[in-house]
């Protein structure tokens, strides 16, 4: 009865220090969300406003959808930040520690149980992945939950455990796409059971699993290409690159594993260096530890089946796609920790023979705080990885100025998922992104800007053309700064466009241009039409700008089309998306061939429908009407 209390404190302190270590960096990591979590965020806002029921999402590359219903009340209760998906995937980590426990206890016997969820509270590959908000943190805790269950069910026989097995069971196939293997090695003692025994309990495990298959099924063979889309593109092709694969594993085990930064912080193995020598004395261990002996196969057996889906994958060691792992390790090294604790005891070291573990897990769990919580949040990668800039300014816009500031990011398509995601923490703010390498965006009103400064270091000098700029905040952790929030209130000459021409195409699109074009040109110029949109009403359509040089005849009285310069306006902001307060300024290109005779030509501009639709027609200031304008004539010499 002692015994049993004092593992009882044990496991609370152990899940205390796994909630600790998992809870340590949500506050830093609240500035950080990379491309693919914001994909996660996106799909649960998506679920949010068009509530719905469906098992597979199909956006960047295709993705089960457990994890994002599951994202769905902490967005709704912290809003469309990082820190609401950061706390949902830490308290499914927590909640996996816990699990693996119940799972150990079957498994193993109590001690060697406790030890186990030691383990897998300072392992830095789940502790990491335990903070990214990607859906394969489910996986360990839905398969553990599926097998614990299916232990107790085979062991007692009551049928509502055997009910319960094939629900999470079933829940497992909308985890990630890595649970097939666990699907399968489930399924295999469920057989088996069922065809050797008596017992019915078997047959509602797979009845039960096999409904919640259903809908994946059916969705799969409505639309395969969505779902092997992203297996279909990583599998390796050839038996080299499997043997290839085989052997970094090899060497991931205990040298170095998966270099990427998204998934392993600092390239740390699969056992840490200070549980290496519990790990190999688990090995020998397990023959006294299991509960029964076939546990021993199935434990090399789940670890087999989890490396499998990076073994047929490109990119091994894959630590996502291998993430199941981590369960039946920490079920080895709390076998070996209970080993060498029983060892020492028989040795005479009594009571305190547990210091001995205690002592490697120590070091093990320091390393992990270390590395996760300083190398890796100081690594170079993870500013770009997480897009911090993006993040870290949008925290700073939401808190300090008006809600009815419009708010630009460069250089950024506003399909980025990560500007996307924040767009909805922002709002009711307008949000829009471009390039400035290709265009510039300016309301009529003050604005703020973020610039990634460490690839355009001149936006606020292209800006200062149109607007009076000001700096309101810059990168605090490095100079020069990696990104800069500007504020941004137009010229007034600017807005009442002193000295610009003017022109309407189709009553939808106000185009006026700044800067006078030189009057001559050489054979092998490019002449650059700098031009301003703007949008006079919403528009349905996406819209392209052509600019074309004339002679005499023009083209349409069989003369030749002796240049033109045709270009998407402002492809990263589509005119779809222009609200009709903002100028989009964007420089056109209009190369004068070598073949091009002297002599004087007319340079015309006018708009069509992306990508090769109808022109709109024109109506110039002048009151000319046609379906281009004739900026100004050049003579080529």
């Amino acid at each position: 009865m002692r015994n049993h209390k004092n593992i009882q404190w044990a496991m609370i302190l152990i899940l205390l220090s796994g909630a600790l270590l998992r809870w340590s960096a949500i506050g830093p990591m609240s500035d950080m969300l990379s491309y693919d979590e914001a994909y996660y965020g996106l799909d649960a806002l998506s679920l949010i406003q068009h509530p719905r029921l469906t098992p597979f999402l199909p956006a960047n590359h295709g993705r089960e959808s457990l994890w994002c219903y599951l994202l769905i009340p902490f967005i709704s209760l912290w809003g469309a930040r990082p820190f609401a998906l950061r706390l949902a995937a830490t308290m499914v980590g927590i909640l996996t520690l816990a699990v693996t426990y119940r799972l150990g206890t079957e498994v193993l016997n109590r001690r060697a149980a406790c030890w186990a969820t030691l383990a897998l509270a300072i392992c830095q590959w789940h502790v990491h992945q335990s903070r990214t908000a990607i859906r394969a943190i489910l996986l360990p805790l839905v398969g553990a939950l599926a097998f614990w269950a299916l232990f107790q069910a085979h062991r007692t026989d009551r049928r509502s455990l055997w009910a319960l097995a094939g629900v999470w069971m079933g829940l497992l196939l909308y985890t990630y796409f890595s649970s097939l293997v666990w699907i399968a090695y489930a399924i295999l003692p469920t057989g088996w059971w069922l065809l050797r025994g008596r017992k019915s309990g078997p047959a509602v495990t797979l009845v039960l699993a096999g409904l919640l298959f259903l809908p994946m099924l059916l969705y799969g063979l409505l639309h395969p290409q969505d779902v092997l889309q992203r297996p279909e593109a990583v599998r390796v092709s050839t038996m080299g690159e499997f043997w290839d694969n085989v052997r970094v594993w090899g060497k991931a085990w205990f040298h170095q594993g998966d270099p990427d930064a998204r998934y392993n912080p600092i390239s740390r193995p699969v056992v840490d260096t200070a549980l290496i020598p519990l790990f190999l004395a688990g090995i020998i261990a397990l023959w006294w530890a299991v509960r029964r002996r076939w546990y021993i196969l199935w434990i090399v057996g789940l670890m087999a089946a989890s490396l499998l889906p990076s073994l047929l994958t490109t990119h091994a060691p894959h630590f996502l796609r291998a993430v199941g792992l981590v369960v039946p390790v920490a079920l080895v090294v709390g076998a070996g920790a209970w080993g060498i604790e029983e060892t020492a005891r028989r040795f005479g070291v009594g009571k305190k023979a547990f210091l001995i573990p205690a002592f490697l897990f120590t070091l093990a769990g320091w390393a992990t705080l270390r590395d996760c919580n300083e190398r890796w949040l100081h690594h170079p990668e993870v500013f770009t990885l997480m897009e911090q800039h993006v993040n870290h300014a949008s925290n700073f816009i939401r808190e300090n100025l008006p809600s009815d500031t419009p708010v630009y990011f460069s250089p950024f398509a506003l399909s980025h998922p990560v500007i996307a995601f924040r767009r909805a923490d922002l709002a009711p703010r307008p949000v829009g992104a471009f390039d400035s390498h290709i265009c510039m965006v300016v309301p009529e009103r003050p604005a703020v800007y973020v610039s990634v400064t460490l690839y355009e270091p001149d936006f606020g000098q292209k800006l200062s053309r149109w607007a009076d700029t000001s700096v309101l905040f810059q990168d605090p952790q490095q100079n020069p700064p990696r990104y800069t929030v500007f504020q941004a209130v137009p010229k007034p000459e600017f807005l009442r466009g002193e000295g610009m021409s003017r022109a309407v195409f189709g009553d939808k699109v106000e185009m006026r241009w700044f800067q006078p074009i030189s009057p001559t040109a050489k054979a092998g110029d490019v002449v650059t039409v700098y031009l301003g949109l703007r949008a006079l009403q919403p528009l349905e359509q996406a819209y392209s700008v052509f600019v074309h040089l004339y002679g005499d005849p023009p083209p349409w009285e069989g003369g030749t089309l002796w240049s033109q310069g045709d270009s998407l306006v402002c492809e990263p902001y589509p005119s779809l998306l222009w609200r009709t307060d903002e100028w989009v300024l964007q420089p056109f290109f209009l190369p004068i061939p070598a073949e091009v005779p002297a002599g004087r030509y007319e340079i015309a501009v006018g708009m069509y429908e992306a990508p090769a639709g109808a022109r709109l027609p024109v109506r110039s200031a002048e009151g000319s009407e046609g379906d281009f304008i004739v900026l100004q004539n050049i003579e080529v010499r």
